[in-house]
C-alpha cells in the first residue's frame, strides 16, 4: 500500500512539474507581435536605455490615453515613461512591474482608475507575457487557472485584447487603433488623435463605496520605494462629467479613505482631472487628442505648484 501511494505522488510530481512546464514553453495561440499588449516590450526598452533618472507614470490605459510625455519631458528637461497600459493587468501586477523598473532617483506618478482590482484579469496577464517575459515575475503563478486554459484549449486566444479596430462614424471603413504600433516612444498611445470618435463611452459603471484594499498595496510599494530613494505621487485619474456627476458621493467617500491613509503625496483633486464627456474618445478612461492636451497642460500645473514634487525634479538636476 505504501509503495502504491509513493508512486502516485511521484506520478503526481512528475505530471505537475510537465505541466507547469508546459505552461512557459507552449506559446498561446494567434500571439500576433503587433498587438496592443505587446507595447509594453517597447515601454520597457526605453526604461532599460534611459541611464539617468527619469519620470515613470505608471497606471492604465488613463495614461496610455491621457498623457503628451512629450510636452512633459521639455517642460520639466527629465526623460519620461508612459507605463500606463490597461486596467485589466490589475494593481499588484503593476506594482510589481513598477518594483522590477525603478532605479535610485526616479520619481513615480501612479494614475490609478477608480476602485482597481488588485487581481487582475489571468488570462490578460499571461498573454502579456507572452509578449515581455519579464511579467512572469509580476503575476504569481495560479495552477488552477493554467488547468482551466489548458483543458479548454483557450490557449490565451484573447480576441478582445487583440489588434483593436474601431468602426469610422458615418463610414464603412473600420480602422486599427489598437496596436502596438499606435505608440510613440514615449509609451503614449497616439493612433486616435485627431479620429472622430465614437458616438457612446464604453465601460460606464456606478460604483458601490467599500474600502479600497489598493490602499494598503500603494502603502507598501511606497515603503518600497522609498528604501530604494525612488519619490512617488498619487494623481486621479481622468473621468468624463457625467460618469462623475453619478458616482461623486462614491468618489469623494474614496477621496476621503485616501487622504487619511495613503502614504504616497496626493496632487490633486478627483475634480481636477474631470472634463467634458466630448473630451473622452471611445471609453470613460481614454481621451481623445484635445482631452489629452488639456489634462497634460493642468497636470504640468498641478506638478509645477508641489513643491515636493519640484524638489524631486530639481534633485534630478543636481
Amino acid at each position: 500500500m505504501g509503495r502504491f501511494l509513493y508512486n502516485c505522488l511521484l506520478f503526481l510530481i512528475v505530471e505537475l512539474s510537465l505541466f507547469f512546464l508546459m505552461s512557459f514553453i507552449v506559446k498561446p495561440k494567434n500571439i500576433i507581435i503587433n498587438d496592443y499588449m505587446a507595447a509594453m516590450i517597447d515601454k520597457h526598452e526605453r526604461i532599460n536605455k534611459i541611464n539617468r533618472p527619469k519620470i515613470i507614470f505608471a497606471g492604465g490605459s488613463n495614461l496610455a490615453f491621457g498623457l503628451n510625455s512629450n510636452e512633459i519631458e521639455t517642460e520639466f528637461s527629465v526623460p519620461v515613461v508612459n507605463l500606463g497600459l490597461h486596467a485589466g493587468l490589475g494593481l499588484d501586477f503593476m506594482l510589481n512591474e513598477l518594483k522590477n523598473s525603478i532605479k535610485t532617483n526616479d520619481i513615480v506618478f501612479l494614475s490609478i482608475e477608480y476602485f482597481l482590482d488588485s487581481n487582475g484579469d489571468y488570462e490578460l496577464k499571461k498573454y502579456t507575457a507572452s509578449f515581455y517575459k519579464d511579467a512572469y515575475k509580476y503575476y504569481n503563478f495560479n495552477l488552477k487557472k493554467e488547468i482551466s486554459i489548458y483543458i479548454e484549449d483557450t490557449r490565451l486566444n484573447i480576441k478582445k485584447y487583440s489588434l483593436k479596430k474601431i468602426k469610422v462614424p458615418n463610414s464603412n471603413q473600420e480602422i486599427l487603433i489598437y496596436s502596438r504600433k499606435s505608440f510613440n516612444k514615449y509609451g503614449d498611445h497616439i493612433a486616435h488623435i485627431g479620429m472622430e470618435q465614437p458616438k457612446e463611452l464604453a465601460d460606464r459603471s456606478v460604483f458601490k463605496y467599500l474600502y479600497w484594499d489598493g490602499i494598503d498595496k500603494l502603502n507598501k510599494f511606497y515603503n518600497y520605494a522609498k528604501s530604494k530613494n525612488v519619490t512617488v505621487f498619487f494623481i486621479y485619474p481622468n473621468y468624463p462629467l457625467s460618469e462623475f456627476n453619478k458616482n461623486k458621493d462614491v468618489i469623494n467617500k474614496l477621496a476621503n479613505d485616501l487622504s487619511y491613509n495613503l502614504y504616497i503625496e496626493i496632487l490633486n483633486k478627483p475634480i481636477d482631472f474631470v472634463f467634458s464627456d466630448s473630451l473622452f474618445f471611445d471609453t470613460v478612461y481614454h481621451l481623445n487628442k484635445n482631452g489629452r492636451e488639456l489634462r497634460t497642460k493642468k497636470l504640468i500645473k498641478i506638478i509645477k505648484n508641489s513643491k515636493s514634487a519640484q524638489q524631486a525634479i530639481s534633485s534630478i538636476h543636481l
